[in-house]
């Protein structure tokens, strides 16, 4: 029995999502006749008048369409024919499976928007909420937030200084980012830590325009809750550190890159290039050439396993490497012209001395990134064997790009000899995508199937998280002595999984109560309101935490006794936190024995030992010219030092014959 044929407009969108369709693309054929019986196409008349052929005799398919295939043949009479192949489709197939869109899509729906509000409106407090409560970590923080701070002190946009010594193991632009912000907003922890939680709002906004774009609102969705949620990310997010606004111009540069070569509109991919170099300048100058070899270690493989060298066309690469030169040459010539030495030192010395010797001491083990990698993605580290599972049965174009976005850095910095745990820090958006798309993927028909439980493991994972740095802060206060000793070593941490795994199944019976657990949407937000309770939580801990590592509170309590006209010297310690807590407005004597007097902890000073800054008078001393200083100088002096170094004060120095306070291990002196 043959049925009468069906009338199915085909102007559809497809997105490239887990059937693999092409992102963006638009197919006006007018509309098509699909035959019940043999399920074969035949042309009707198109919008646009012209008349385009149809191809039958595509190869079925089992469930349900996974592409179609256009094929442009050569004009015969000035207008090109169109070619596509409908696959044979049966009567009783249901007609909106045609359309590739997951049937779970949220894309036009007012859940989906709500939350997309909510999650936008939750990363704004989890990044800003209380963002200048914690103190400022020794010793990077406190010397990137000083930096900055004497920025505006000396008026020099071109040289940084740490205690007004000229200090460029960096280049300049993100204590620019963090001048700007204490010019407009004073001199704070708040105003210190704000351009690394712009830039992290910054990265989740990429990567939701990003997935949206191409897998789909709840791949985005997914993908930026994941992302913020990342206990590296946050915590990076609520510090002043490089790294985050070096990942911000990492994934603009590579997001910008992916799109430029997948768009055929001109004026769209002019804007992507235009904002791909400028966030290659933006990173060299954040972080020198780290900012250019990782986006453009990425873009060469991904074109080199592609085979699509013909790409370079599109990217305007001579203009936009000018472009570039423009832009980052000015600061490291003036720089250079400043401080004469430097680009060798600094191109030479940090990048290839410090990645292929061990002369900096930061070498570890070749796993190392391995740990920090599932250390920092916690809570969602144990979905990344899923989805590395999931990157390989779906080993389409996009998933492509992200693997090498992820594997080429990881490989890149587990060579160096030179490893920081915030090193891996720009891979993060990436492997957020690929684990937010792997999530996605559990819902094809809007309700989750089959893997349940893979989406109990971030709730177990964060309850472990929670006993453990509960226990490490309060089982020692619960037991002591012997009691202690008596309890195994692994015996808290087995009892703490047993307690997470009750308290996970006690939260899985409450959302299942609740009927959260019905469909992704459900899901989703429960997942959100746990992981945001979780980070707030460990905000809080953050903060309580960090007066243990920082000069903060030793700042306040010796600040009182050094009146602003005294000078401050230190005796065999160096703490940047105080130069910025006490606000001095002038250096910092350092004494310590030769050698190390001249460091700061910095190998540039170490090695050109740079006069300080003009009016400013000399910064090191050895025991033997603080001596003579001591004695002679006309200026009331206020030395601290720890309480372990007095005897060797006096062997060295001087008897100490006047103390004005002791405070936490360090005492502050005069001279009698």
């Amino acid at each position: 029995m043959v049925s009468a044929p069906r009338t199915l407009p085909v102007g559809l969108h497809f997105r490239r999502g887990e059937n693999n369709l092409p992102q963006a693309s638009t197919l006006r054929l007018g509309v098509c006749d699909v035959n019940a019986s043999v399920g074969n196409a035949r042309s009707v008349r198109p919008e646009n008048g012209d008349r385009q052929s149809l191809s039958p005799g595509c190869s079925p398919l089992k469930t349900r369409i996974a592409c179609m295939s256009g094929v442009a043949n050569k004009p015969v009479s000035g207008n090109p024919v169109v070619r596509y192949c409908f696959p044979e489709i049966p009567w009783s197939y249901p007609i909106e499976h045609l359309i590739p869109l997951p049937p779970d899509s949220l894309s036009s729906s007012r859940s989906d928007r709500r939350s997309s509000l909510a999650l936008g409106l939750v990363c704004l407090v989890l990044f800003f909420a209380n963002l200048g409560g914690a103190a400022l970590f020794e010793p990077d923080e406190a010397r990137n937030a000083e930096k900055a701070r004497e920025i505006l002190l000396l008026n020099d946009w071109v040289t940084p200084h740490e205690n007004f010594v000229p200090v460029l193991d960096k280049p300049m632009f993100f204590y620019w980012l963090v001048a700007v912000s204490f010019k407009l907003f004073g001199v704070s922890e708040w105003a210190a830590r704000l351009p690394s939680a712009l830039a992290a709002l910054g990265c989740l906004l990429l990567v939701f325009r990003f997935a949206d774009k191409r897998l789909g609102r709840w791949v985005a969705l997914w993908s930026t809750l994941i992302l913020a949620t990342s206990v590296e990310f946050f915590l990076l997010a609520r510090l002043v550190i490089i790294e985050m606004s070096l990942t911000l111009f990492i994934t603009l540069a590579l997001c910008a890159f992916y799109s430029a070569v997948h768009t055929e509109d001109g004026r769209t991919r002019r804007l992507q290039c235009l904002m791909m170099y400028l966030a290659l300048s933006a990173g060299t100058l954040d972080k020198g050439l780290i900012g250019l070899i990782i986006p453009g270690m990425v873009c060469f493989f991904y074109l080199l396993i592609t085979r699509q060298w013909s790409a370079l066309n599109k990217l305007y690469l001579l203009p936009g490497t000018l472009g570039c030169l423009l832009l980052v040459a000015p600061w490291y010539l003036w720089a250079e012209a400043r401080n004469p030495g430097y680009l060798r030192y600094y191109f030479w010395d940090e990048h290839f001395v410090r990645y292929l010797t061990d002369e900096f001491n930061r070498s570890k083990d070749w796993y190392y990134f391995s740990g920090v990698l599932v250390l920092g993605f916690v809570p969602w580290s144990a979905l990344l064997p899923f989805a590395a599972h999931h990157l390989w049965r779906n080993r389409d174009d996009g998933n492509l790009f992200l693997a090498l976005w992820v594997v080429l850095p990881l490989v890149f910095f587990s060579a160096s000899n030179s490893q920081l745990p915030h090193y891996i820090l720009p891979i993060f958006p990436a492997l957020a995508v690929l684990t937010g798309r792997t999530i996605a993927a559990l819902f094809q028909k809007g309700t989750i199937n089959g893997r349940r439980w893979l989406l109990y493991l971030p709730w177990a994972v964060t309850a472990v998280a929670i006993l453990g740095i509960a226990s490490r802060a309060f089982w020692p206060a619960l037991f002591s002595g012997e009691l202690q000793k008596k309890i195994p070593d692994g015996g808290f941490f087995l009892a703490s999984c047993g307690l997470a795994l009750i308290l996970f199944h006690l939260v899985c019976i409450a959302a299942n109560a609740k009927g959260l657990w019905k469909d992704q949407l459900g899901i989703f937000n429960c997942l959100f309101v746990s992981m945001i309770i979780f980070f707030l939580w460990l905000a809080l801990l953050f903060e309580t935490g960090s007066f243990r590592r920082s000069a903060n509170s030793l700042a306040k309590k010796v600040g009182s006794a050094i009146p602003r006209e005294s000078q401050f010297a230190a005796y065999n310690m160096y703490t940047t936190g105080l130069l910025f807590y006490l606000a001095l407005d002038r250096p910092m004597w350092v004494v310590a024995e030769r050698g190390k007097a001249t460091s700061l902890g910095s190998p540039y000073v170490a090695r050109f030992r740079p006069a300080p800054a003009p009016g400013y008078g000399e910064v090191f001393f050895t025991y033997e010219e603080f001596r003579k200083a001591w004695d002679s100088e006309e200026r009331p002096i206020r030395l601290l030092l720890d309480v372990k170094m007095v005897s060797r004060f006096n062997d060295t120095v001087g008897i100490l014959t006047r103390e004005l306070l002791r405070v936490d291990g360090f005492v502050l002196a005069t001279k009698p």
